[in-house]
This record gives structure tokens, sequence and C-alpha cells, in this order.
């Protein structure tokens, strides 16, 4: 007779396939099929998503799917609730901002219609179907672009932890130089578009990023100067105080030869992970090597190839040392995040801790996970290691990442799932892993 082999020895890629398979419930009763399995299927909440084109538009505006490196492809996630709040407007909807499970939604409206804005732009929470209108000015279609054909960075929009439709604060870069913002308190809202051209010295800006608390946020700008926006959202007579800005640190702060470096690194982000702010830059795909030197006293020539990634950390003024003197606040070359896995795009940086359990699967630790555009239109994710300081390539997903952006389910969404609607189960005939499209 033939010897069986047992559910536990199946191939890691052929358990993550049959996981796919279920809605999210039933993904969370596969990993407690035995210790093999659950190894092989990282936890719903760790799996990184991503918005993917819905080419057979089946879905609905809103269209999730996560990748399995054990099967080599992305699934979509099925099962999601879809918003309501696009329902009225005139063009096509994409996702432009995530974060804590909530994603930020817009879609232009097309000239000449019948509308008051030019834009509808939604905050949704696709696992509960919570929608959160957000104010117009966040998303300016006008500087959509494809996105191989400019090295601006994507739409992207920014949000406090926590949002509610009664306490919330949203930021986006709305153009190169503007920067929109939405404060709302005890639910009171209002919103302005504030010209950051003066304030900055004519710098484009390339990326916005939160705190932990929703009261600060940080803007990136192309040449690594950082300003903090200080968003003053409590209520005084009736009244919002007035926004602040002011420079991280003044002058200049990167040693060389990063103060070159910093003038051809187009693609530029900022994470807070573990206590600490760090800057990524990148030499985007497509950009080819640049060729420059080192310094202003130092002639040798300084190569960056096409693809380098760099990781600068923000070192804030150490206390006066025996010797008397105060070191001032400076970058300094990181070599490591923490151990943590950072995921970049138009999402707010997330910072995942390295754990076991399964989740090692895609995610690991002192690694970078970032996406670049692709001439097809679309975009394509790569991780990089910090240790090895080497790129790879994630799998390519079927019909496309539709927005640079990485979402993760909200703790207990398997939970959530399973008492907010039955439906979800009924349609667990393809599920998916960690990609969101719009």
């Amino acid at each position: 007779m033939p010897t069986h082999r047992r559910w536990a020895d199946l191939h890691a890629g052929l358990v993550s396939r049959v996981a796919d398979l279920c809605a999210l419930r039933g993904y969370a009763s596969c990993r407690a099929v035995c210790a093999s399995w659950r190894a092989a299927l990282p936890p719903p909440t760790s799996r990184p998503l991503a918005p993917v084109a819905d080419t057979a538009s089946r879905h609905g505006p809103l269209s999730l799917a996560v990748c399995s490196v054990h099967a080599q492809r992305w699934s979509r996630l099925l099962g999601l609730r879809q918003p309501s709040g696009l329902a009225n407007a005139t063009g096509a909807s994409r996702c432009v901002g995530a974060r804590d499970g909530w994603v930020v939604l817009a879609a232009a409206n097309a000239k000449g219609a019948a509308a008051a804005a030019a834009s509808v732009v939604l905050l949704f929470n696709p696992v509960t179907g919570v929608e959160i209108p957000l104010h117009a000015s966040l998303y300016d279609p006008n500087c959509e672009r494809a996105p191989a054909a400019s090295t601006s960075p994507a739409p992207k929009v920014v949000f406090s932890p926590c949002p509610t439709a009664r306490d919330l604060a949203a930021v986006s870069i709305c153009r190169p130089n503007r920067l929109a913002v939405q404060r709302t308190t005890d639910g009171h809202s209002s919103a302005l578009v504030l010209d950051t051209a003066a304030l900055m010295d004519s710098d484009d800006l390339a990326d916005v990023a939160f705190d932990g608390n929703g009261r600060v946020a940080y803007c990136l700008t192309r040449h690594g100067a950082v300003h903090v926006l200080r968003l003053n959202r409590r209520r005084h007579r009736g009244r919002l105080r007035p926004i602040e800005i002011e420079p991280l640190v003044a002058g200049a702060v990167f040693p060389s030869p990063y103060d070159t470096i910093a003038r051809f690194t187009d693609a530029k982000n900022l994470v807070l992970c573990g206590g600490a702010l760090y800057q990524v830059w990148r030499r985007p795909s497509g950009a080819g090597s640049a060729v420059a030197p080192a310094g202003i006293c130092d002639q040798q020539l300084l190569r960056i190839p096409e693809g380098a990634v760099f990781v600068l950390r923000y070192e804030p003024p150490a206390s006066a040392g025996a010797g008397g003197s105060r070191r001032p606040p400076c970058w300094s070359e990181s070599k490591d995040l923490g151990g943590h896995a950072v995921f970049l795009g138009a999402n707010d940086a997330a910072a995942a801790a390295r754990c076991g359990d399964g989740a090692a699967e895609l995610m690991r630790g002192d690694c970078l996970y970032y996406w670049a555009s692709r001439a097809e239109g679309d975009y394509e994710a790569f991780v990089y290691s910090m240790a090895d300081r080497m790129s790879t390539r994630l799998p390519p997903a079927t019909g496309g990442v539709s927005s640079p952006l990485w979402y993760f389910l909200p703790a207990g969404a398997a939970n959530v799932q399973a008492t907010t609607t039955t439906a979800m189960e009924a349609a667990s005939e393809e599920v998916s892993v960690a990609v969101i499209t719009v």
C-alpha cells in the first residue's frame, strides 16, 4: 500500500493557495489546523495588502489583494465592504491613503458636472463599512499623472490615528508646493490650503507623515529638509488656533556625502518607528545612474546607481558633555531599522516589529518594502534588506497594482467580519493576500 502524506506535510505554497480561497474567518481557521499550517500562514493582521486593478469591475471601487511569497502570486481578498459615498462621483476612484485599517478613496468630478466640488474624498473602513467624508481640497485631480511620466510623488493623504466623524485631522500634498489640511474637533470642521513655497525655500514637497498622537505632522521636501506642522486642534473661544510650521533642523545637517546624495535621490519618505524618525532616499527606477563630486571640497566622483537606497536617522540635540559643548541636531547614516519591517508608499509609513508565527513569510526585520512605477502604468513591489543592501522584486500582481500603498487589516478583523455579515463567507470562492485595487 502507498504511504499517504499527512495534511501537516503539505507544501507551504499549497497551504497558502488553500487558505487564499477562504474569507477572513476561514483563513483564521486554517491557521488553527496544525503547527505547520500556522507557520506557513501569516496572521491576518500582519499580511500587507495593496490596491489592485479590477479589470472586470466585479468587486466595486475598492479591491485589495495580498502577496504570498510561498505561492508566488497575489490573491484578491474577498468579502470586504464597499463604500457608498462615491456613488455620485463622475470619475474613477483611487486609493490615496491608508493606516490602521482605514483607507482614503478619492474620485474626480468631470468638468461641467453638476457638482459643488472638483473631487470627492472619503475615509473608509472596508471591514466595518464606516465612512467619513473628507474635504474636497485634500485631493486635486489636476495633479494626477501616469506613474512613469514623472518623479513627483503619487497623491497621498495622511490622517490621525483612530479617526471619527467628530475628531480627526488629515493632511495631503495636493500640489508640489501646496499642503491641504482638514481639522475636525468636537464635530466642528475647517479646511485650508497652505502655500509652502515661501516657508520651505521654494523646495517641492516629497512626503508627509503623522506622529503617533495625531497632533503633529512632519513634511519632507525634495532636498531632505523636514518641517514640523503643529496642527493645534484644540478650540479656543470657539475657534481653532492657527497652524504653526517650523523647521525640524536649521541649516545644512547632512554629513558628506549625503549632502550630495540628497540632490540625486528624487524618491524620499519619512518613517517614524520605535520612537525614532528616519528618512529613506531612493534613486528611482528609470532615472539611470548619477555621477557627481562627493562634496564641495571633495572632487572625488560619487556614483549613485539606479535603485540605490539610503536610510538616515534623526539625532536630536545631545546635552553638554564633559567638554561643555552641546551637539546640535543632525541626520546620520543608519545601519538598521531597530528590527522593524517598514512599508513605504502612499500610506502613512507602516512599521511592523519583526515577529514569527508565520509572519516571516513576507515580513522580515530591518527591511524596507516599497513601490516602483512601471512603464505599463502600474506599480511593482520591492523589498530592500538593510543587511545585504540589496533590493528584491516581489511577485507581480495580475492586472497590476493601481495605487502604490500598503494596507493592513485592523486587529480583530476576522471577528468583525463574522459578526457584521454572513454574506462574506458565501463569497469565499477566491480570496487574497495583501494588495488594494481601486
